[in-house]
């Protein structure tokens, strides 16, 4: 019994030690409400005031000012939103962009360094931008959106993120005669061409931006999907992970972990991003396929930390993990030091226990037969008188 308890304590400590300093922190768009998922398991609506939800999509975040942009597919009158969390709930809500036709806006993403807000317009194969202004929401909008990008006719423009380090703009196009990966600096200029080769639908796209490298998902139509990587120069490509039976429709890539919604069960799901898990982990089912997923990162990033070769350098966050990581499997030992040493224990107090009752062979009236020992020294007296 004392052993079962003692594999129950370590088997216990090293889920929640694990769990507890990898998961991050997220945002959903469930339907008509903003959920948040905190540390990969509690869950709780955002209260948004004076705001009639009708089907929240697309996401972005900005650290620094905490706020959230995000896109309601069918309201009446607005197109792309915004909420600060920083401010008591319920939370106001500030119309950004007005609602013209035939405008859609398939992924969000935010540049903090020029408060520029970029979208994907897939029905008018464009890219746009918008400058936030933080201390005069909304903006003027007939002044303010801009065209960065105006694509072909057969092109398919569809997942975006940007990078405020290197002030670079990646999106996917998947149009069917040869979908690609592209990118360009925030302004527009430089386009080119990233990855061009084994590709069959890039909807989604994500960015690590500490360790430079993209993250992509293609859901198939036989029902599999992929979860691809590379860096941002489209160098050391891999599949990092294959399944089968979803319909992947948002992405978005934490600090241990890539996260995706799958619309088939209406669940999110996590997966080490270096590849190393055998599968993906379920945090949870919703009411609605999770159109948009955005990780809340509580402190913008620092450029500083990426050499010049654009790879990160172990930031102190990566350092306190590892020596965390390092005194739970010290912890993890000891306590498995003890289930040994209390085994060999119970060994030696069992093999005591029936030596000392082997010798003391006690009569029935409960007494030692210490008389013998008087027959034994008159016998030993008689053999000494008898000898010459």
């Amino acid at each position: 019994m004392q052993l079962e308890v003692y594999y129950f304590i370590v088997l216990a400590f090293t889920v929640v030690t694990v769990r507890s300093i990898t998961q991050n922190d997220l945002i959903i768009s469930d339907g008509d409400q903003l959920q948040f998922l905190i540390n990969g398991r509690e869950s709780r609506t955002l209260t948004l005031d004076s705001y009639n939800a009708s089907k929240l999509s697309a996401l972005a975040y900005d650290p620094a000012t905490k706020k959230l942009f995000f896109s309601d597919l069918r309201h009446i009158h607005g197109h792309i939103f915004s909420v600060n969390l920083d401010e008591e709930s319920p939370h106001l809500v500030k119309d950004i962009v007005e609602k013209n036709s035939n405008e859609t806006v398939e992924s969000l993403t935010y540049d903090p360094v020029d408060k520029m807000l970029f979208w994907v317009d897939g029905f008018n194969r464009s890219i746009r931008r918008i400058r936030i202004d933080h201390d005069n929401d909304p903006s003027d909008e007939k002044a303010g959106v801009e065209i960065v990008h105006f694509l072909n006719d057969e092109d398919k423009p569809q997942g975006i993120v940007s990078d405020p380090c290197t002030r670079m703009l990646y999106w996917t196009n998947i149009y069917n005669s040869r979908p690609v990966v592209e990118r360009s600096f925030l302004n527009g200029s430089q386009r080119e061409i990233l990855i061009e080769t084994d590709l069959l639908r890039p909807i989604l796209l994500a960015l690590d931006v500490m360790e430079q490298r993209l993250y992509w998902a293609e859901s198939l139509r036989n029902g599999y999907f992929h979860i691809m990587r590379s860096f941002v120069n489209g160098s050391e490509r891999e599949t990092i992970y294959r399944g089968l039976g979803q319909i992947v429709i948002s992405l978005t890539v934490g600090d241990d972990f890539v996260y995706w919604s799958d619309y088939n069960h209406k669940k999110i799901w996590c997966l080490r991003k270096d590849g190393s898990s055998r599968s993906p982990l379920s945090l949870g089912t919703f009411r609605n396929p999770a159109l948009g997923l955005v990780v809340i990162h509580h402190q913008p990033v620092n450029c500083t930390m990426l050499s010049e070769d654009g790879q990160a350098e172990k930031s102190f966050a990566e350092k306190s993990e590892i020596i965390t990581i390092a005194v739970c499997l010290t912890g993890t030992c000891l306590i498995l030091m003890g289930i040994v040493a209390a085994l060999i224990f119970r060994v030696w107090k069992s093999m005591g226990c029936q030596r000392l009752a082997f010798v003391s062979n006690k009569n029935e009236d409960d007494t030692f037969p210490f008389h013998y020992f008087d027959d034994y020294s008159n016998s030993y007296a008689m053999v000494e008188k008898a000898t010459p």
